[in-house]
C-alpha cells in the first residue's frame, strides 16, 4: 500500500522566507551581531565570504546556477555560522572558494 497520496499533500506548500522574516520578531531585522568586527578571525571569514561570493557569481553567470554540492557545502556554511563556528565558516568557505576558482566546483567532481 503506498503513502503517497497522503505524503504528497502535506508536502505540497513553498515557504516564503522574505515573509517568514517580516513576521518575525523585530520585522526581519538581524539580532545585534556580538561578533567583534576586528577579530582577525571574523575578517578572516569576511574575506573568504567576498571571495566567495565573486567566485560563486561567476559559476552562476557561466552555468545559470549552483551544484548541488555547491550549495550543499553554503548551507553548512550557514550552519556553522548560526551556531558560532566562525573558525570553522572560515575555514568551509575558504575550502568552497578554492574549489571553485580552480574549476573543481563542476558536476562530475
Amino acid at each position: 500500500m503506498s503513502e503517497a497520496t497522503t505524503t504528497i499533500l502535506t508536502m505540497s506548500s513553498v515557504i516564503d522566507f522574505a515573509a517568514w522574516r517580516r513576521r518575525r520578531p523585530g520585522g526581519g531585522q538581524p539580532e545585534v551581531d556580538e561578533t567583534d568586527p576586528e577579530d582577525p578571525t571574523v575578517v578572516r571569514l569576511e574575506l573568504a565570504i567576498q571571495r566567495l561570493h565573486r567566485v560563486i557569481s561567476l559559476a552562476l553567470d557561466a552555468r545559470g546556477r549552483l551544484e548541488p554540492k555547491v550549495e550543499t557545502e553554503l548551507l553548512a556554511i550557514m550552519g556553522e555560522l548560526t551556531v558560532g563556528l566562525v573558525t570553522e565558516a572560515a575555514s568551509r568557505a575558504e575550502r568552497l572558494a578554492d574549489r571553485l576558482a580552480a574549476g573543481n566546483g563542476k558536476r562530475g567532481s
